[in-house]
């Protein structure tokens, strides 16, 4: 087997274009924003049509998109460990904690990081290291699909109603949040270093509270198993053998989507949101679920078809440079985010248009590819990566 599967690193380098976009088009603040910032945007025809294509093509399917591959990974190694090796685990392990320090540092400077996560979540992927095929893929579908949350809002549902709350009381509670998030946002825009580390570490319990209820880390669960399946499958390895049932996948994909986004355009479009029933919400949040697990799965195979043509080769190659060093990429990201539009920085946070943000998120994406082939025809592993491989291993990597 090889050591690395170009394709992979292919893949996981195109997760970082649609990764950089979903964050650069919200000006990287990771949350809410006062009203007013974006109400000066919503008469410029390109920032809407950005939009639309962020909420087609872009939000809610490359965190999955990128999830899938740490699933990957980790039956990469799985499959590529010598039988004797007793110490894999306990590395695998301590590989996760060095990940989750990474992660907290990176979260204190922009609460939008996802490492921290994945650190956590790789415990409990642990467990299904030696799962059946069956009980597998049944927890794909189950957590994919976020059916925790579905469960949960039924339940909800079925509660006997809660006293209303009263018109002022109602009002009171929306002015303390337009405040906060007003807070939170300026703190981030034009606040100094130790503010916005200050602000950052207070916004952990929005972090967690946001994906216990919007269901993101059963989803991003989920997804790591999937990228288990696949790669003990070795599928990519494989990739010739299935090229007919691939192209199924991702036409029945596509073509479910179609009516699904076609569905919603609807509902949009008449603005009927608010005159649906209650129990409208529940269908319309499992539709999305749906919605971005198919959508992750077509751009995971029509790329890895699309990548496998010979006429492809270079463009794969720009796209495995930044994808070997995904982690490095990542926060790089970040940081170009944070100096661009955080008070740190430029501050210009809320300055620039969403569709402007999405040329400059696709100009940073190419020097990536530029920077990440130089560093590589001198060095084996991105900074980073070496630094993580360094820490797991408790010496210098060469």
């Amino acid at each position: 087997m090889k050591k690395r599967i170009l394709l992979v690193d292919a893949l996981r380098g195109f997760a970082l274009l649609g990764i950089i976009l979903a964050h650069i088009g919200g000006w990287f603040i990771a949350g809410s924003m006062p009203s007013e910032v974006w109400q000066k945007y919503q008469t410029d025809t390109a920032s809407t049509i950005v939009n639309y294509i962020d909420a087609i093509f872009i939000s809610g399917k490359f965190y999955t998109f990128f999830s899938f591959f740490f699933g990957v990974s980790f039956a990469l190694q799985l499959l590529q460990r010598k039988e004797d090796d007793q110490r894999f685990l306990p590395r695998f392990m301590w590989r996760l904690i060095i990940l989750f320090i990474i992660g907290f540092i990176h979260h204190i400077h922009w609460r939008g990081d996802i490492l921290g996560i994945y650190a956590f979540l790789g415990f409990f992927m642990i467990l299904f290291r030696n799962a059946s095929e069956k009980v597998l893929l049944v927890a794909i579908l189950f957590f994919t699909l976020n059916v925790p949350s579905f469960v949960r809002e039924v339940i909800a549902y079925n509660q006997p109603p809660e006293k209303p709350k009263s018109e002022k009381e109602q009002k009171a509670e929306q002015t303390k949040s337009e405040k906060e998030t007003a807070q939170s946002y300026y703190t981030l825009k034009k606040g100094t270093y130790a503010e916005v580390i200050v602000q950052n570490f207070k916004d952990f319990a929005f972090k967690a509270r946001f994906q216990w209820e919007s269901g993101r880390i059963f989803v991003t669960f989920g997804f790591f198993l999937l990228g288990l399946w696949v790669g003990k499958r070795k599928i990519f390895e494989h990739l010739s053998d299935r090229q007919r049932l691939i192209k199924k996948i991702m036409w029945w994909s596509i073509g479910v989507n179609v009516f699904i986004i076609a569905f919603f355009l609807t509902i949009d479009i008449a603005q009927l949101w608010d005159k649906m029933p209650k129990w409208f919400g529940m269908i319309g949040n499992f539709l999305f679920s749906l919605h971005s697990l198919l959508m992750t799965i077509f751009y995971i195979a029509g790329l890895s078809l699309w990548f496998s043509k010979n006429y492809m080769e270079k463009v794969m190659l720009n796209f495995a440079a930044i994808g070997k060093m995904a982690l490095t990429n990542y926060l790089l990201q970040s940081a170009i985010g944070i100096l661009l539009f955080y008070g740190i920085g430029f501050g210009l946070a809320g300055e620039i248009s969403p569709a402007w943000c999405y040329v400059i998120g696709i100009v940073i994406f190419s020097l990536q590819i530029v920077f990440s082939k130089w560093w590589l025809s001198k060095f084996k592993y991105g900074p980073m990566e070496w630094l993580w491989r360094s820490a797991t291993y408790l010496r210098w990597q060469v």
